[in-house]
């Protein structure tokens, strides 16, 4: 599944192809973000969650530093690739004051192998229109176990921090909390936004920690090399 997210969408269903020279236009997806309601964002769609596992195989890329395969993600509009850098794919979607832009990855390692799930994508998207310019979300490609503070009568706190057996993004030894919604996850804290975005651009690999509605832990692990470059692109493309 592929992304753009503006807070408050979802993911729709069509093709997009990352890492990859693109004949034509891709598609672009808006996540909605759990705690949209708390941020005094319009309501998320409701998103029907995907069925479990079925990693495409991919096809080499002739564009870019390296050869990388290219992934086919579902989408709602189209979106327009921009670059390459590493394993980081940059598309844009719209003009003027409604352009949406992104850096998209996928996860390089997935643990445990044996277990069945779609593909996983983890994307930063900038939108001018909503003064949005880092925010972070993955598509984990199953359903996760929601946060502590997701559970029945407890609201999300956006300055709470993760408990122990919360999902998580990793970087480094630093844990921030997820909070997830069907297949996707967002972060708990929005205020942790930018500077988890500043810790990908130096950092060379994260991390996505969470545990399946099956009780199964899951590990993706993310490259981060080139990152900095893609988000600076997505940046002027969307100044």
């Amino acid at each position: 599944m592929l992304p753009v997210l503006p807070r408050g969408f979802r993911l729709g269903a069509a093709t997009i192809v990352l890492a990859g020279v693109l004949a034509g236009a891709l598609p672009v997806l808006p996540l909605p973000h759990p705690l949209a309601h708390l941020l005094g964002v319009a309501p998320a769609l409701a998103q029907e969650a995907a069925p479990a596992e079925a990693e495409a195989p991919g096809k080499k890329r002739r564009r870019g530093r390296e050869k990388k395969a290219a992934v086919t993600a579902p989408g709602m509009q189209q979106a327009t690739p921009v670059a390459i850098f590493g394993d980081w794919n940059v598309f844009a979607n719209g003009q003027g004051k409604t352009r949406v832009c992104y850096a998209i990855a996928q996860p390089q390692v997935r643990s445990p192998k044996t277990l069945k799930r779609d593909t996983a994508y983890l994307f930063v998207t900038v939108r001018k229109a909503e003064n949005v310019a880092n925010e972070v979300a993955v598509m984990l490609g199953f359903p996760a176990k929601p946060a502590s503070s997701q559970s029945a009568g407890n609201s999300p706190k956006a300055n709470a921090g993760p408990a122990p057996t919360d999902p998580t993004l990793n970087l480094g030894a630093t844990r921030y909390g997820l909070v997830t919604k069907d297949n996707n996850a967002w972060l708990q804290n929005p205020a942790e936004e930018a500077r988890v975005v500043a810790e990908m651009a130096r950092t060379p690999k994260l991390l996505v920690k969470t545990t399946s509605m099956r009780g199964n832990p899951t590990q993706d692990d993310y490259a981060l090399a080139g990152f900095g470059e893609a988000m600076k692109r997505a940046r002027e493309e969307c100044k």
